[in-house]
């Protein structure tokens, strides 16, 4: 028994790497094969209220050509340009490939494939060990933040493409330094990425910080640090001027930093910090606690070794999280998106800088999780193919609504009211609208949330003067002196706002 346990430890030894390999084409030839048994047909569609924003603003910007935003929360949009919170990134990347190839119910399922196979190419192309490689791009096919966001609208498999390339360029400043080679060029680069990929996602920003442990020298140190800080700063400015107000409360204590007052926003900062990081420990989510064992694995190795690239990793993860805890939720669903960025960089660096027990119980215990993983992917398809067959079977409710654009005056800045929770469809009905204008100018829709079909209707369309509203779309008539009907359906009641 002993002797054939040896047999088999020098074989695993020796074709490591072969056993690896043959994994990895199993599970992405899996995925793929997925992919098109879940998009057969077309039969896709948005599913979630919050996957229509990034789905609005690609035909928005597709249709138009304009960043605006395509809907907004009581008339907040940004001071300039009318952006939503969300940022323009997501308008110009999916309005793009839309304008390139057409919109169709699974183009953005399509991208986020072709994309995710572009990560694990960069990470089996990064220089160093074909094993450390291997090991990370098999993982990344073991989790949820990989292989399940590739079937949703949500943007995640783009922000961890991002991040893989991010990542592979501190590999590469990490080894240009290491070898005392000139980093400056590179740096530059790594720099105008960083703020290029922000316009996606303004935590993004927080990726200077990796800069800072690569310096060489006093000088290099307090450039570096200059450089996050100021970066910092201005993503604090662009936030406040080019990014709509957001809804989420916990982002509002952002106002007292703007304002100056400095007491109420450290003290605010801190209790949120402290209250969301206790919480943070019983928010029961296997992808969570995957991630945060990555994260201290980090920190333990960088204790150990003192080495700088685990060390970037880990500072770029300290600044994210607690930008997070402080200013955003802990809830589950949103934390393992606004964190999925962090696996790709964490997983890639661990599996580099380790020695093959860690490197392999890594492997080891995402392999573990894998089958709960593969169940909320599952969900994730099924939930977008009920999303199409509701679609499907509201032909008469999309139809009219594609009718309002033949309604209004076709003029840009157009504006219309409306309250998406009257509607039997469901949430998602906002990807039904019209988002354009006959003549190409964008139509923009303003809601104020009232889920309780009780709501008065002067609160559920009440006017907030923050921008000019040229119409009211509600379900029920509604007999007001200063509105003209110009349009009824079985559906809805279209009218101009008389001001």
């Amino acid at each position: 028994m002993k002797d054939q346990l040896t047999t088999l430890k020098k074989i695993f030894t020796q074709y490591r790497w072969i056993l690896l390999l043959v994994l990895l084409l199993v599970s992405t030839t899996s995925l793929v094969i997925e992919f098109y048994q879940a998009t057969a047909g077309d039969e896709y569609f948005v599913a979630h209220e919050d996957e229509v924003i990034y789905y609005g603003s690609a035909k928005v910007f597709a249709e138009t050509g304009s960043l605006q935003a395509e809907s907004c929360i009581e008339e907040d949009v940004s001071r300039f340009g009318k952006l939503n919170w969300y940022g323009p990134g997501y308008n110009v990347v999916y309005g793009s490939l839309i304008k390139l190839f057409g919109l169709t119910n699974s183009r953005f399922i399509q991208f986020h494939l072709l994309i995710a196979l572009a990560s694990l190419a960069i990470v089996l192309l990064l220089p160093g060990k074909w094993e450390s490689n291997l090991l990370a791009a098999n993982v990344f096919l073991f989790t949820q933040q990989f292989a399940s966001y590739i079937f949703s609208y949500f943007p995640e498999t783009l922000h961890f493409f991002l991040a893989v390339v991010l990542t592979s360029v501190l590999i590469h400043l990490y080894q240009r330094r290491e070898s005392e080679k000139p980093i400056q060029n590179l740096v530059i680069i790594y720099i105008l990425l960083v703020v290029l990929f922000s316009l996606c996602r303004i935590t993004t920003i927080f990726w200077l910080a990796a800069l800072v442990p690569l310096s060489k020298g006093r000088k290099d140190f307090i450039v570096y640090a200059s450089v996050f800080i100021v970066g910092v700063v201005i993503s604090l400015l662009y936030l406040k001027l080019f990014i709509a107000p957001p809804y989420a409360r916990s982002m509002h204590k952002l106002d007292l930093l703007y304002s100056l007052d400095l007491f109420h926003f450290i003290l605010q900062t801190a209790f949120a910090l402290l209250k969301n990081g206790y919480n943070l420990l019983w928010v029961n989510s296997v992808p969570a606690y995957l991630l945060f064992g990555l994260g201290a694995l980090a920190i333990f190795q960088c204790w150990r070794t003192k080495d700088r690239l685990v060390m970037a990793a880990v500072l770029v993860g300290f600044f994210l999280t607690m930008a997070l805890l402080a200013y955003y939720s802990i809830d589950p669903f949103y934390f393992v998106k606004q964190t999925a960025v962090l696996l790709p960089l964490l997983m890639i660096v661990l599996t580099r800088q380790s020695h093959g027990a860690i490197q392999y119980s890594i492997f080891v215990v995402f392999i573990f999780f894998w089958v709960g993983n593969n169940k909320e992917r599952t969900w994730n398809i099924e939930e977008h193919k009920r999303a199409y067959a509701n679609r499907a079977s509201n032909q008469g409710f999309e139809s009219a609504l594609n009718e309002l654009r033949n309604k209004i005056e076709d003029k840009p800045g157009v504006v219309i009211l409306w309250c998406y929770s009257e509607y039997d469809y469901g949430h998602a009905a906002q990807a039904l609208l019209p988002y354009s204008t006959p003549s190409g100018k964008p139509i923009m829709y303003t809601t104020n949330i009232a889920f309780d079909p009780n709501t008065p209707l002067d609160v559920k369309f009440k006017l907030h003067n923050k921008l000019k509203v040229d119409y009211l779309l509600s379900r029920h008539s509604i007999p007001w002196p200063n509105l003209e009907e110009l349009f009824v359906t079985d559906y809805f009641h279209f009218y101009r706002i008389i001001h």
